[in-house]
């Protein structure tokens, strides 16, 4: 059942049962199939990506426009649910604990999601006199589509109706989700590469990093933002459809919508707690540095505040606990100006906790 549908007995049952009353037709004439049948000949298109071969009409004895028809109907039933399969944080509850999963990863605080910008190919897709849009700067037909996961692989977040060209910090900036974290309506702090602009709930790496404490705010920043791309591994290892050359369909609308039906299938398989396969797809879609656009002060002050209250903290205290262990290599701490200054006698230092600490003027 897996490896024909991406989903389990039950859980193809569970799908089935909740799109019944949609997917119902209310004559039997034409020999109209039954829901069970349109759900099964879409999560065999999700997950291998075409109606037109055997992985699509010929397995289940329809034509290929009936094919195409059911794919279409089931896509737009799991469109009509990405509020309830798809949700952020909102509650103290949640977001509390959203950061107490993230934390427990590399100690980085206040995170409830990580952001990133993944492209799904257009082929044969009829784009119109606008076509020019959707080329990306790797030089093909592109949607770009947002995605912000938890800790937990789920996928809180998704907007998927821009073009290839547009940048991933325009993306978020016109975004619902962009609007009610500048308005307050939401509480913690996202982390994004860097070419997002910084904000006080965005947080991006240093491009620069000129002390320990922020090569260890960096560390941390990557391997917590990791998510999101092993996520985007995941997603595309699920459903076909969506890596290689792409959907094949027609319009870069149904696209759309069956990129956000399977977002919606993804969180289903979490709520089914089927274990996917690890497969980190490297996705070097994202934007160069200088891409980026400008930092915010006030995004500014928070970085800093979290590199001086939580990882000059962290590296005091590992130093401490690795001078402890290893009392035979001679080390000066300081405190200068309010900010640690480390001197190593060492050439490197390797901490117990994986950082790297260059001596003689780090």
């Amino acid at each position: 059942m897996y490896a024909k549908y991406r989903f389990s007995r039950l859980a193809c049952i569970n799908i089935i049962d909740m799109l019944q009353d949609e997917l119902e037709h209310r004559t039997r004439r034409n020999h109209a199939l039954p829901p069970s049948l349109q759900v099964f000949i879409a999560l065999r298109f999700f997950g291998h990506g075409s109606v037109t071969d055997d992985s699509g009409a010929e397995p289940h004895g329809v034509s290929i426009p009936t094919a195409c028809r059911a794919v279409r109907r089931v896509t737009k039933a799991l469109c009509r649910r990405q509020n309830q399969f798809i949700k952020f944080p909102t509650t103290p509850e949640e977001v509390q604990q959203k950061q107490r999963d993230f934390m427990a990863i590399q100690g980085f605080p206040r995170v409830v999601g990580a952001i990133d910008g993944t492209h799904i190919r257009l082929t044969n897709v009829a784009l119109g006199p606008t076509e020019y849009v959707y080329v990306n700067r790797k030089g093909f037909y592109s949607i770009n589509v947002q995605l912000v996961c938890d800790a937990k692989y789920r996928i809180l977040n998704v907007v998927a109706r821009w073009p290839g060209s547009t940048h991933d910090s325009r993306i978020l900036q016109e975004s619902r989700l962009g609007h009610a974290f500048r308005d307050g309506q939401l509480q913690g702090i996202l982390l994004g590469d860097s070419g997002y602009a910084l904000k006080p709930w965005l947080m991006t790496p240093f491009l620069i990093p000129q002390t320990p404490a922020e090569q260890a705010y960096n560390s941390a920043h990557r391997t917590t933002r990791a998510l999101i791309e092993h996520l985007n591994g995941q997603l595309k290892n699920k459903f076909l459809c969506l890596g290689g050359t792409g959907p094949r369909v027609r319009t870069a609308e149904k696209v759309c919508d069956i990129i956000t039906a399977c977002c919606v299938l993804f969180n289903i398989s979490k709520d089914d707690h089927i274990q996917e396969p690890y497969n980190h797809m490297p996705d070097d879609d994202n934007p160069a540095p200088e891409a980026a656009a400008d930092d915010d002060v006030h995004g500014t002050a928070v970085r800093n505040d979290i590199v001086r209250n939580f990882f000059t903290q962290f590296l005091w205290l590992a130093i401490e606990s690795s001078a402890e262990k290893h009392p035979t290599i001679s080390q000066k701490l300081c405190v200068a100006n309010g900010s640690m200054t480390i001197t190593f006698l060492a050439r490197i230092f390797t901490l117990d906790h994986g950082l790297a600490v260059f001596s003689e003027g780090s």
